[in-house]
């Protein structure tokens, strides 16, 4: 450290004594290594732009279903192909015009690549080519120019739109630049009666008998009518490509769906329509959106995720009236997902209203359910431990827990290398002692005598002025077990900073100790955290610190 640097933080000065760990992957990493969001994948083709290009494409492609991963978008662009090459052709089409746009205006990169910029107009192609009257033979030029003009438009209001509306009002816009631009050009298309800018004629869904065969092919349904799709397999290969990168939300969304098609049986929906997934895929995206995406996964957030699927079926006979009122069109514009933008935002709304401790994932932080999942996993297991060490130092009685559980290898190597830092084989540990066992670290040059020894004395768990190898095993284990979540955990507490200034004060304490199921702290408990800081509260640095030496 230089002269007159503030002081490192406990954590960050203790790194030094702990060799570096690779991440190591995950249980459903190591059984299905397709799942997550598979950055790798970018860096197999290096630097090269091109690379970079077509897996924002497949990107875009999955998060028309919130899915951020390629070979899930490669799956797409096949269940696409399975209905008709022209959907698939469309689609594409409208991925490529709406990333050609956002790199002319200068949209972010990062944001490029994961597919944000995408989705919109990949679902302005498919829509094209679900809607459009092409006869038999390939879309017609006219109707490849509106793809293309309103795929662009797409990206131009995900970038003014939904920038505003995040803003404002701290919500996305989820599909809506795709619903205003595609009713554009269905009304376009309409009042220019062009002979190749012909519409489909609606037609009735096949009878099917009784309700419960019409749930069963609902389900797969529903997830291929994200993209417009009618096809059974072509549903089942949009759910397998779901499941691949987030079982969970392959697991949320089938129950989304079946909500959806039993509210819309409940309303008197023809069971023909049910079986179509014209009553689920609302539900499907209401249910991943809240459940996984938006929140964690866990009991409140998935009946509020259900909660959500139910209100878009229950919205879809008075939002399709107000569309027929609103446009006057003499065919009925297709209701599209609004029925998903419009129950996924009031339940975002009512929840952040109502279920404050309910914690939302950060929007700049989206991932999978799973991820999302293991971040308030994380946080759970250190708050957990956090309140069982805080009242233990108020009663006087810390004691090494975390020594007691682990492996005896384990704790054969903090004592080999609690030996190795005590020179003078005294069996305790000494400022000088620490300091020269830091000296081969980043931090160890410069570190001062007063916070080594502030550090020793908050690890000296018995009191009895020395730390032993038992201590000094504890404060490594605690340590190694901050280290492996400190990231994941610091993602989960970023939403709770609602005034941003990088601290923690002890109302949004509270609030991240409801969120997973700890009472409030007690004033005795407020005052030995937080001190004469409980105004200014914590910063994060200083908080990580509390969780390790308190």
């Amino acid at each position: 450290m230089s002269p007159g640097s503030p002081p490192l933080p406990a954590h960050e000065l203790l790194q030094g004594f702990l060799a570096p760990e690779p991440a190591a992957p995950s249980r459903l990493e190591r059984l299905l290594p397709s799942s997550g969001t598979l950055p790798g994948l970018t860096r197999l083709g290096g630097h090269h732009p091109l690379a970079h290009t077509l897996v924002g494409w497949l990107r875009s492609c999955g998060q028309v279903i919130f899915i951020n991963n390629p070979l899930s978008g490669l799956l797409l662009l096949l269940a696409l192909a399975l209905q008709s090459i022209g959907a698939a052709g469309l689609t594409l089409l409208g991925i490529v015009a709406a990333h050609l746009c956002a790199r002319a205006i200068g949209a972010d990169r990062q944001a490029r690549r994961n597919g944000i910029y995408g989705f919109n107009g990949a679902l302005v192609g498919s829509a094209v080519a679900a809607l459009a009257d092409h006869g038999s033979a390939a879309p017609s030029l006219g109707w490849v120019l509106l793809t293309l003009v309103g795929a662009g438009v797409t990206t131009l209001l995900v970038h003014g739109l939904g920038r505003w509306l995040l803003r404002r009002f701290g919500l996305p816009p989820l599909t809506l630049p795709f619903c205003l631009v595609t009713w554009a050009l269905l009304l376009l298309a309409s009042a220019l009666a062009h002979p190749q800018l012909s519409l489909l004629q609606a037609t009735q869904p096949e009878a099917v008998r009784g309700p419960l065969l019409a749930l069963l092919q609902a389900l797969p349904r529903g997830f291929g009518q994200v993209f417009l799709l009618p096809g059974l397999l072509s549903g089942a290969v949009v759910l397998l490509a779901v499941a691949i990168a987030s079982p969970l939300a392959a697991l949320v969304g089938l129950a989304g769906g079946l909500v959806g098609g039993v509210t819309g049986l409940l309303l008197g929906a023809p069971a023909a329509a049910v079986a179509q997934g014209l009553w689920s895929y609302n539900g499907v995206l209401s249910a991943i959106a809240v459940a996984g995406i938006f929140y964690p996964l866990n009991r409140l957030s998935l009946l509020a995720g259900l909660g959500a699927a139910a209100l878009s079926s229950l919205l879809t006979l008075p939002l399709a009236a107000l569309l027929g009122l609103l446009t006057g069109a003499a065919q009925p514009l297709p209701l599209l997902t609004v029925s998903f933008i419009v129950a996924t935002l009031l339940t975002l709304l009512l929840l952040r209203r109502t279920q404050p401790a309910l914690v939302p994932v950060g929007l700049h932080s989206i991932l999978t359910p799973e991820e999302h999942r293991r971040r308030f996993d994380v946080a759970r297991r250190l708050m957990l431990d956090f309140r069982r060490q805080l009242r233990g130092s108020l009663a006087g009685d810390r004691y090494p827990s975390l020594v007691a559980q682990a492996e005896p290898a384990q704790v054969a190597e903090l004592e080999a290398l609690f030996a190795s830092l005590d020179r003078n084989h005294d069996h305790c540990l000494s400022v000088a002692e620490l300091a020269r066992g830091l000296e081969g670290s980043a931090a160890g040059p410069g570190v001062g005598g007063e916070e080594l020894a502030a550090v020793l004395a908050a690890i000296d768990l018995d009191g009895d002025g020395r730390v032993d190898a038992v201590e000094f095993s504890e404060l490594m284990l605690r340590l190694r077990r901050l280290r492996a979540g400190e990231e994941r955990l610091l993602q989960y507490l970023l939403p709770i900073d609602g005034d941003g200034n990088d601290c923690l004060d002890p109302a949004e304490l509270n609030r991240l100790l409801r969120s997973v199921g700890q009472p409030p702290l007690e004033p005795r408990e407020q005052h030995h955290l937080f001190g004469a800081q409980a105004q200014r509260g914590l910063s994060w640095k200083q908080f990580i610190d509390r969780l390790l030496l308190i």
